[in-house]
């Protein structure tokens, strides 16, 4: 797996005032977490994290460079702005080798399903799965092939092979995706059926006495 290398700088406690200064000269300040560590507090140029952060997913590791040494990690959590969306914090989780790690990792559909050309419409209702295994065999994503899905079945996640190594912490149960067809297609197939069946309908035969009251 390719790492993501990402350049960081030392800080010391800093005052709120301080810290939004630093935000308007385009850092933003973050934590590095461990299990067996001290907490880190860094910096990191905004930039230069949001151009990779497009990229990034809560599986996929991070190599910090600070001051000389290189710290793999997760991105756990981006705390943004309310209104502007701005990153205001970020927090890494150290991972090390042979540490179990407890992450979410992307579903990505391949292929163009059956049920799809056979007029269908395609449900994608999970887009990540909870697994746990080392940090070296963390995936960053797990194609799921779908071309063999019919129209109204169902895809679910004990369908698909887990890579070796990993652990599903996500219910097997849960569906990945399923094919439905148009709510429209059906309103427009029933007033048709209804009419068929208007039009094969034999004539009813009318009472015996109003035959006779209209000989009259």
């Amino acid at each position: 797996m390719e790492h993501i290398q990402l350049k960081a700088f030392s800080r010391q406690k800093m005052t709120k005032g301080e810290l939004n200064q630093a935000r308007k000269s385009g850092k933003v300040p973050a934590q590095l977490y461990g299990k067996d560590a001290e907490p880190m507090s860094i910096f990191l140029e905004r930039e230069a994290f949001s151009n990779k952060a497009k990229h990034l997913t809560e599986s996929m590791i991070i190599d910090v460079n600070l001051d000389g040494k290189k710290y793999s990690a997760l991105m756990k959590e981006v705390q943004r702005a309310n209104l502007s969306g701005e990153i205001l914090h970020i927090d890494f989780n150290l991972v090390g080798q042979g540490q179990k790690m407890h992450v979410k990792v992307p579903l990505h559909l391949v292929g163009i399903a059956k049920g799809v050309r056979e007029g269908g419409i395609l449900e994608h209702a999970i887009h990540d799965i909870e697994v746990e295994c080392q940090a070296e065999n963390i995936p960053e994503k797990i194609e799921v092939d779908i071309t063999e899905l019919e129209p109204n079945h169902a895809l679910h996640l004990r369908d698909i092979a887990i890579p070796e190594g990993v652990r599903l912490l996500t219910n097997p149960e849960t569906v990945i995706a399923i094919i439905k067809f148009a709510r429209a297609e059906v309103e427009t197939a029933a007033p048709e059926e209804a009419a068929a069946e208007t039009a094969a309908a034999p004539e009813q035969a009318a009472p015996e006495g109003a035959t006779e009251a209209a000989q009259k």
